[in-house]
């Protein structure tokens, strides 16, 4: 799934004491100046990339890097003496969404951090791709992220928001989410540098105890530009009501396969042995 815009937008230069530094999944990426993966990344370390009399250097975390590559660069500069020549901005990585509000059972299928208000109704969460995200795990070409990304960390954003700041506190982690539509439109592609998720709410309603529908616009930003934008309609079931309803609907779809299978059956003819 690709932009409808297809120019790639320029990469500027980073600046000699700043890096962002990218998994290795993104290799391709990584082919930019002042851009290195986790492994190049420690490699020069190891090759005396901090000579002496080097200023600090400031490492920005891109997508596809872990907690756990960030301890073996930091590692790695401590085996040479070089942990407060660095500074890594790891930040994010420490307020990945948990498990109740992503409704994620695996932290690296995670993509978001946990929301945080910015005005009346709106809220933001750091993008974090995690290299072995589920959606990463038989798609990776070329530089840009694939567009299936943005859609799944809009998905996420919505249920957070609804779960963290909207439902009652005995509906969190006992909703379950039913989207009635969800449209995305792509403006530009996504790369793996920083970016952020952003929710507004126009409108949420509880018609009945069991259920609050939503509607959202959402959107994915890089550089202060729109990479990705969608707008969805969702409603939030008591969990106990939701499987009734998906039960019986599981039912009969069973039933209308059944018949329909049962009409296209041509008649076999006798085997005589």
């Amino acid at each position: 799934m690709s932009a409808e815009v297809h120019e790639m937008p320029p990469i500027t230069d980073a600046p000699p004491d700043t890096l962002f530094l990218v998994g290795d999944v993104f290799a391709e990426f990584a082919r930019h100046e002042g851009v290195l993966t986790v492994s190049q990344f420690a490699r020069r370390i190891r090759d005396g990339m901090f000579h002496e009399g080097a200023g600090e250097t400031r490492v920005t975390l891109g997508q596809g890097v872990s907690l756990f590559d960030v301890r073996f660069v930091r590692d790695t500069l401590a085996r040479r003496g070089l942990a407060d020549r660095v500074v890594i901005d790891d930040l994010a990585l420490h307020t990945r969404a948990g498990r109740e509000i992503a409704h994620k059972h695996r932290p690296e299928n995670v993509l978001i951090s946990e929301p945080s208000p910015t005005g009346a109704d709106r809220f933001e969460s750091v993008l974090l791709v995690d290299a072995h995200n589920e959606v990463m795990s038989d798609h990776v070409t070329g530089q840009h992220m694939q567009g299936m990304l943005a859609m799944e960390a809009g998905r996420q954003m919505f249920i957070a928001v609804a779960e963290q700041y909207y439902l009652p506190p005995e509906a969190v982690g006992a909703s379950y989410f039913v989207i009635d539509t969800f449209a995305t439109r792509y403006r530009n592609f996504l790369f793996p540098l920083p970016a952020v998720v952003r929710c507004t709410v126009l409108s949420h309603r509880s018609p009945h105890r069991t259920r609050t529908t939503f509607h959202c616009e959402l959107s994915v930003v890089q550089g202060g530009s729109e990479t990705a934008g969608m707008e969805v309609r969702f409603t939030a079931f008591d969990t106990q009501v939701s499987h009734t309803k998906e039960t019986r609907a599981a039912q009969r779809s069973l039933q209308e396969t059944l018949a329909l299978a049962a009409d296209a059956d041509p008649v076999r003819p006798a085997v005589r042995t």
